[in-house]
């Protein structure tokens, strides 16, 4: 069991080392890890990956996330000086943004479920 997640997240991490790689040779203006996460997606949409590949590590991954908000909120804490400064500006973008990437993946799972349904 232990070994099978380990395995998984040494697939996982090979994905993101190959989207770092494909950023550099390419010179993307990209961050390495979304070229990642997007070849996971399109390896996975695809068939060329399983989904039991890397499912145990994925949600182990998923149930410890909050360990990973850590560091932005001693950040955020680190610079109260311009939240409070431009907390108005700050907060719109937020907001807007995070209303952005919840149309973008609402949107991106009702085309995949529409595609699964016509499998």
């Amino acid at each position: 069991m232990i070994l099978r997640v380990i395995y998984q997240f040494v697939l996982i991490v090979g994905v993101y080392v190959l989207g770092t790689l494909v950023v550099h040779i390419f010179k993307l203006p990209l961050p390495g890890s979304m070229v990642g996460m997007l070849l996971l997606f399109l390896a996975l949409w695809s068939g060329m990956m399983k989904l039991e590949w890397v499912e145990q590590a994925a949600d182990l991954h998923l149930k410890h996330m909050t360990l990973f908000f850590i560091p932005p909120i001693v950040g955020i804490m680190y610079f109260a000086d311009v939240f409070l400064r431009q907390g108005i500006t700050v907060l719109l973008v937020i907001m807007i943004s995070s209303v952005c990437v919840l149309l973008g993946t609402a949107y991106t799972v009702e085309l995949a479920d529409k595609w699964k349904r016509r499998r």
